[in-house]
């Protein structure tokens, strides 16, 4: 240890460079640990060198684990273990469980195994007839770490908020397992766990606490992770959460924004002047191209594309990922969208990789100033509204989703519709402040009534 020791602060401290094998795990380089010495108290690094082996070992220990390579070969072990077990005609179990069968079993079937030949002198063999390979060691708080690492591939695409966002929504789900079933060993969640976890969101659905669809969306994560940490350390998981989605899911659906309520209450003169001017302009923008916050948001100067003949947007990867591969297309901007973006040509750098934050703020505006056409309207009814006027005014389907950015699920040929063509329909749809825009019959009876 003494070439890993160095002194610091009148401490003994335990330096050590980063194999190239976890680089990708340990941000630090070189890692610096404390081992809490004085070095006035041990002069010759003594105690130090047994603290610092004490540090090394557990510092390579989580290097290990974040690489899951300790859990793939444990997991390797077992996989043999169940495979000899097989093919001796027994049910592979931990030593723990097998104790608990009937003397008589453990005499007639698992004992009796392991006379034929030499095999009780192998043993491999003797560990899988008697459960001597311990299951996996993945526990539910450690899920969603090896969640990460498997999918780290995918991962590398995102975008910081985009990666915070995928994070949280795993670990909600896990930690709320952990609460209703404790901190089990993924192996040892059972069909009844399972049913435990359902009955808790079940009991805040019918509370009215949150949606089926919220429930259920935390199934999936759950069941994501599971299937996808176990396909990693070739762990055969049962299926214990399958055919468990809460019944009555659907998604409430995002009312659109009336054209009248648009110009009448969102443009009207004053509505949005105390907004800040990047809500405002995204809004602005939101209404005349139907693009989704976070694509604007995210906008950066080389696909503001203000001085060509059709103004126009890119709407780009940029260091994220798209929702969809159809995401990827440009958009005419007409109206108060132009206008808008022709005051940020740079973007929008206050909300860059944060849409969370953009339409917590813009959503809390609208409600504040009592902009919100009814109760389940939110800024992203804006989007709803436009595909609903390509509708009125009967844009091909084909065009309306690929202004959309829509997965159709379909073949795509061709390089699409073209600036001129989309904004054709952009004209005929944009909406102007103090432009004549009927008013809805709902609307009429809600306020005659």
């Amino acid at each position: 240890m003494a070439e890993r020791l160095t002194k610091r602060g009148g401490i003994w401290y335990y330096v050590r460079r980063v194999p190239p094998q976890f680089l990708a795990f340990e941000k630090r380089s070189p890692v610096r640990l404390s081992t809490g010495i004085r070095v006035a108290d041990d002069r010759a690094g003594v105690k130090a060198s047994r603290k610092a082996k004490q540090l090394e070992i557990d510092l390579e220990a989580s290097w290990l684990a974040r690489a899951g390579q300790g859990a793939r070969a444990a997991a390797l072990a077992l996989e043999d273990a169940r495979e000899r077990a097989r093919a001796l005609e027994l049910p592979y179990k931990p030593i723990e469980d097998a104790i608990r069968e009937t003397v008589e079993d453990i005499v007639r079937r698992r004992l009796a195994a392991l006379e034929p030949g030499d095999r009780r002198h192998d043993p491999a063999t003797v560990a899988a007839a008697l459960g001597g390979v311990p299951l996996s060691t993945i526990k539910l708080s450690g899920l969603a770490d090896e969640l990460e690492i498997a999918k780290k591939a995918m991962l590398a695409k995102y975008s910081e908020g985009q990666l915070r966002k995928w994070r949280n929504g795993k670990r909600r789900a896990i930690d709320v397992l952990i609460k209703v079933i404790g901190d089990k060993d993924i192996q040892r969640v059972s069909r009844d766990d399972a049913l435990l976890y359902v009955d808790h969101w079940t009991e805040r659905v019918v509370d009215g606490e949150v949606l089926a669809a919220t429930a259920n969306r935390n199934l999936t994560h759950i069941t994501g992770a599971l299937s996808a940490v176990a396909r990693r350390h070739r762990l055969p998981l049962d299926r214990v959460f399958q055919g468990l989605r809460l019944e009555g899911a659907k998604s409430r659906p995002r009312p659109p924004f009336s054209p009248w309520w648009i110009v009448n209450r969102i443009l009207a003169p004053g509505a949005l002047d105390t907004m800040n001017e990047e809500e405002r302009a995204i809004l602005r923008v939101m209404i005349n191209t139907g693009a989704r916050p976070s694509e604007i948001i995210n906008l950066r100067e080389p696909h503001i594309v203000l001085n060509s003949n059709i103004p126009h947007i890119q709407v780009r990867p940029d260091d994220r990922v798209l929702k969809t591969e159809q995401s990827y297309r440009d958009l005419p901007l007409v109206g108060v969208a132009l206008d808008a973006m022709r005051k940020f040509p740079d973007g929008f750098p206050r909300y860059r990789d944060n849409g969370d934050a953009f339409s917590a703020a813009a959503n809390k505006f609208l409600e504040d100033h009592g902009l919100r056409e009814t109760d389940q309207h939110t800024v992203y009814s804006l989007r709803h509204s436009f595909k609903d006027r390509l509708r009125h005014a009967e844009a091909p389907d084909e065009l309306t989703d690929e202004l959309m950015g829509h997965d159709t699920h379909k073949p795509i040929y061709g390089d699409g519709h073209g600036l001129h063509v989309k904004l054709k329909y952009l004209e005929k749809i944009a909406l102007m402040p103090g432009m004549d825009v009927p008013r809805p019959l709902v609307l009429i009876r809600k306020v005659a009534g």
